[in-house]
């Protein structure tokens, strides 16, 4: 992800946003940041960090301070993002309102589901590893609560696609079974076949097996083998054989840095 800087301010040391992989350099492109990531930011990303930002590298000291008298009395709230938004001025007054209410919307339902949507978000931005702590987190809280099967569901669905796109195979097979073991979804069956077919040392439980029509399993197979084929004309795919048609040379520094690229998502990811 990248930002696009349009207000020239002299910033020498950028502030790192870890969860976006990037490193803003204005208060316009911190305005964006906070203004399209809401899920992201309503917990904890103002801190005193940001404050010395904007003190020392955004020149805006009065700002800052009173970040930092808020943090100090009140601690970390929704009304310092209103008042970044404010005090920079990117936004019009009725973009800034819609914001508010959008926040607004968001602390109004249930704790559970909150947490469950800011998980979301991350997994959204691929950051698996720290989502899969989050739904854990959400299903350990629950235990006191008695939290629906239906939600737990869902949790343990989440849980298993981010295993998957950590290419964790067997823990995904554990949770889609914990997530059919909260509600019976013949979905789940289908996402436990598809891991047998990219990990064929994985066994579905034979519970799970006797409820599967052949129908079923052809039907799937043709949408794998659909997958398969989108996956081998994906523009990653095509930038590794157009590597491989070079020099020797030219294809060990393009290879160094697809593996260097690969390396910085997978720990991103996890």
């Amino acid at each position: 992800m990248s930002l696009i800087l349009c207000r020239q301010e002299p910033v020498t040391s950028p502030y790192f946003i870890e969860e976006l992989g990037i490193h803003i350099y204005s208060s316009q492109e911190l305005c964006y940041v906070i203004y399209n990531h809401p899920l992201l930011v309503m917990e904890d990303f103002v801190d005193v960090g940001l404050a010395e930002f904007l003190r020392s590298e955004l020149r805006m000291p009065f700002l800052a301070e009173r970040i930092e008298k808020w943090l100090d009395g009140r601690g970390a709230s929704d009304e310092l993002l209103f008042l970044i938004l404010q005090e920079c001025a990117y936004y019009s007054p009725q973009e800034q309102a819609r914001y508010r209410q959008a926040v607004t919307n968001l602390r109004k339902i249930s704790v559970d589901e909150y947490a469950k949507r800011r998980a979301d978000y991350h997994y959204s931005l691929g950051l698996y590893g720290r989502a899969i702590s989050m739904y854990e987190k959400i299903l350990d809280a629950g235990k006191e609560k008695h939290l629906s099967g239906e939600f737990k569901s869902r949790i343990w669905n989440n849980i298993a696609a981010c295993y998957t796109k950590l290419f964790c195979f067997q823990k995904a097979m554990y949770a889609y079974d914990c997530a059919w073991n909260e509600k019976s979804e013949k979905a789940y069956l289908k996402r436990m076949y598809f891991l047998t077919l990219m990990e064929p040392e994985l066994e579905m439980k034979d519970r799970y097996k006797e409820l599967i029509e052949k129908e079923d399993t052809c039907a799937w197979d043709v949408e794998a083998q659909g997958s398969m084929d989108e996956a081998a004309n994906s523009s990653e795919v095509i930038r590794l054989q157009q590597l491989f048609e070079k020099d020797p040379i030219k294809r060990i520094s393009g290879a160094g840095e697809i593996i260097n690229d690969w390396k910085y998502q997978y720990r991103k990811m996890i």
